[in-house]
């Protein structure tokens, strides 16, 4: 019974080879239990002839998987070994090469619709030059190319149309789209410079005439564009500075508010609103000077009928509490331009109130301001303040922040070298005042003991921390020392509401505030009897 079986499924193989079904011949040929028969080694023979004329078939149709399948199964015949060997290396180098090409071309693809997703429709194209026309995938992306160029000539279209009737958000919107699809096309790059430079015009003429909302509506309507034009960033500043100052202005914060416009100032010389608002400024921060230490200060006579705190609206400025402080009985005494303050537990620092002062050697008839031992001419330099800037000019070569120069901008933090003992550095240590500070280096000395030296301007700060002018390590909170009619005053540091007495400061009688005891009292030089100011 067995042996019938296999006869059969041996007569079925044949058949199936004279038939063509060299599949199921393959398939009965070779299963385990007919792989040692004689007759079916006949039949695989026969089957290893016809697999390899297939296989040459699908390799000349580049199906190369199917030839190499064929190849396989043909090689059990073992009888035409060298022709299936031969055949599989042809095979296999040419579908190397064919995938390697194809490899290629889906690179190609890839590249191309990349730079097309950026923007770039022209490198787009340029990569698509190189691929067959027969190309299904380049054909269907060279398609998407022209459409999205077509968009992009419609959105121009509009854009133009819509400056042409001053509607700018709505072009910049358009322009901004077709700088998505193309954003290397000469015509969009035209077209954009074209409105940022009309919309920067409108930009600077509201900036100009004092409407800033106008201006910023206007400069948020661009959006993303223009971000490289110096113009564009120019007008930013200058409405932050703006926004800045509006907003010191509403906290009360005067003098961070004229920082801010005449920061302004220097970008847009020509706004005249900005000049008037500045005057406006310091005369309020005059004013509120005045009425913190005028004679408002007497409460005593307005406790009884008034428990509540005095309200007084300032022009310009939100309403603000003044709390009367008790009336100051003593007005200040005219002061010299060169002082020295002694600070208890501070030390003792040098007050120069002039606009310029000298350096030089202090060995000499006619010491400078700041008189140094080292060896240094009589008038070596000298610091100037020119409104919100001071400036070093020297007679001869000097350095300051690691530069030789005999004019220089000083800036916070700026080392000065005068001479081989000559050293310091120059501080700006609050953006509220314009009073700057000199420390001198460690081998650098003075005539008296000198721990800082203050260019004062109208008022500067005493306190402990670094943005003090005057260091003192008990004050308890900030201090103010500030001009008023040739004398200084010295009071706590409020924000607009001044609830402190303020007390004069006259030459060699103490004052204690806020925890702080100081004592002011003419500038000399040790040894020599009358004042060098």
């Amino acid at each position: 019974m067995f042996g019938q079986m296999v006869f059969m499924r041996l007569r079925a193989a044949e058949k199936a080879l004279r038939d063509g079904r060299l599949d199921e011949a393959y398939r009965l040929a070779t299963a385990a239990d007919l792989r040692d028969h004689r007759r079916a080694g006949d039949i695989r023979g026969g089957l290893a002839e016809k697999l390899l004329e297939r296989a040459r078939s699908h390799f000349q149709a580049d199906r190369f998987r199917e030839a190499l399948l064929d190849l396989d199964r043909a090689e059990l015949g073992g009888v035409i070994a060298d022709q299936v060997a031969e055949l599989r290396r042809l095979v296999c180098t040419v579908a190397a090469e064919q995938q390697r090409k194809e490899d290629v071309r889906r690179e190609r693809l890839r590249d191309a619709m990349q730079r097309v997703e950026d923007g770039s429709l022209a490198a787009g194209r340029r990569i698509l030059e190189q691929a067959s026309h027969n190309d299904h995938d380049a054909q269907e992306l060279r398609r998407a190319i022209v459409t999205r160029a077509d968009e992009v000539t419609t959105l121009l279209h509009q854009a133009e149309r819509m400056m042409a009737q001053e509607q700018y958000a709505t072009a910049a919107e358009r322009v901004r789209k077709a700088k998505t699809l193309d954003a290397h096309h000469e015509s969009v790059a035209r077209l954009e410079l074209n409105l940022c430079q009309t919309v920067l015009n409108h930009v600077r003429d509201a900036l100009l005439l004092g409407k800033l909302n106008r201006g910023v509506h206007e400069l948020a309507g661009l959006g993303e564009l223009g971000t490289t034009l110096a113009a564009k960033r120019e007008l930013q500043d200058a409405l932050t500075l703006a926004k800045e100052a509006g907003r010191c202005l509403r906290e009360n914060a005067i003098g961070e508010a004229r920082r801010c416009l005449l920061s302004l100032q220097r970008l847009v010389p020509d706004a005249h609103w900005v000049d008037e608002s500045i005057e406006q400024l310091r005369r309020l921060d005059e004013v509120q000077t005045v009425l913190a230490a005028g004679p408002l200060g007497d409460t005593a006579p307005l406790a009884s009928l008034r428990p509540e705190p005095l309200r007084i609206r300032v022009p310009m400025i939100q309403e603000q509490t003044i709390a009367m402080a008790p009336r100051i009985k003593k007005a200040a005494e005219p002061l010299n331009s060169g002082l020295l303050l002694l600070v208890d537990g501070g030390g003792s620092y040098l007050i120069l109130r002039g606009s310029r002062v000298s350096l030089g050697r202090a060995a000499a008839d006619a010491p400078a301001d700041i008189p140094l031992f080292t060896d240094l001419s009589e008038r070596h330099a000298e610091i100037a303040r020119m409104e919100e800037d001071y400036f070093l000019f020297s007679t001869r070569d000097v350095e300051v922040g690691g530069r030789v120069t005999r004019h220089r901008l000083l800036r916070d933090g700026d080392r000065v070298v005068l001479g081989r003992r000559g050293k310091l550095t120059f501080r700006l240590p609050s953006r509220q005042s314009v009073s700057a500070a000199l420390d001198l280096s460690d081998t650098t000395k003075m005539p008296n003991d000198v721990r800082r030296i203050v260019l004062f301007d109208r008022h500067a700060i005493i306190g402990n921390g670094s943005a003090a002018h005057i260091r003192c390590r008990h004050a308890g909170t900030p201090l103010v020392m500030f001009e008023r009619q040739g004398g200084l005053w010295v009071r706590p540091k409020s924000d607009g509401h001044v609830d402190n007495e303020a007390k004069p400061l006259s030459a060699g009688e103490p004052v204690e505030i806020g925890g702080v005891r100081m004592t002011l009292g003419p500038w000399r030089i040790k040894g020599v009897g009358e004042s060098i100011t």
